[in-house]
């Protein structure tokens, strides 16, 4: 299933499923968020809109997602988390690091400071008195986890070998905890806008930078179609068809 907007370098966007009785409006979600907007709602194939809909708060690191009413009973609530998942990568190999030696004339393997994360040499730069040495059994030097062996033994007491390794490219890829990074910090905005229908209006001014593809557009709740039903041009969000009188249009930013 495509993304919309710009597909994420990484992450999974978390679901839960609640089932309503009729009477509850209060449940408690699986993983803490600190804006209801961080979260998509769809009831029973309807798209519900933050804040108005539905809100959340958090008390002692557990959420809660309270319903403005309360679902029908048997009415089913897909709960989707949008992007509360964080990743970054380590720093522990993210920096060139240089390990030196002196020849025995008779020592061929010496041990790295640092398992380079590549078995082919492919992040090494290896310098025995100044000059370059190929990778490969055939050439200068081979690996095997944190030991770099010579093929032949570099020269006794002269011999200045400097072992280079280079900022790691694949870098170990985990997790932050949650709610630790906030929206602010990211530069993300997920504030809406709010408009009325008048009956003949079909232009709205809308935040700068969003295509069709970056929004999502509700209208008295409903969520309609790009294209189909509305387009964008700069800061103009176009109607194909003027809302009715006093119809509730919002405008939710996906972050881009």
């Amino acid at each position: 299933m495509a993304y919309i907007g710009a597909t994420p370098a990484y992450g999974v966007f978390n679901r839960q499923v609640v089932t309503g009785d009729g009477t509850t409006t209060v449940y408690t979600l699986d993983y803490p968020v600190s804006s209801a907007t961080q979260l998509m709602i769809v009831l029973d194939g309807i798209v519900q809109e933050p804040e108005y809909s539905y809100t959340v708060t958090t008390s002692s690191g557990t959420g809660k997602l309270t319903f403005s009413e309360a679902p029908d009973n048997n009415a089913r609530a897909s709960i989707v988390y949008m992007g509360r998942q964080l990743l970054v990568a380590t720093q522990a190999n993210s920096s060139p690091h240089i390990d030196t030696f002196n020849g025995t004339g008779s020592q061929t393997a010496f041990t790295l400071t640092r398992v380079p994360s590549a078995g082919n040499g492919a992040n090494l730069l290896v310098f025995v008195e100044g000059v370059y040495q190929r990778y490969g059994a055939s050439y200068s030097y081979t690996t095997s986890g944190e030991t770099l062996t010579f093929s032949a033994a570099p020269n006794s007491g002269t011999a200045n070998i400097q072992i280079i390794q280079l900022a790691e490219s694949n870098n170990t890829i985990d997790t932050v905890l949650d709610n630790s990074i906030t929206n602010a910090k990211l530069s993300l905005s997920y504030s809406p806008s709010h408009f009325s229908g008048n009956g003949s209006t079909t232009a709205f001014t809308i935040t700068t930078g969003h295509t069709v593809n970056t929004i999502l557009v509700f209208e008295n709740g409903v969520c309609l179609k790009p294209t189909d039903d509305y387009t964008v041009s700069g800061t103009t969000l176009t109607m194909i068809s003027a809302p009715l009188n006093g119809a509730d249009i919002s405008v939710r930013y996906l972050p881009i």
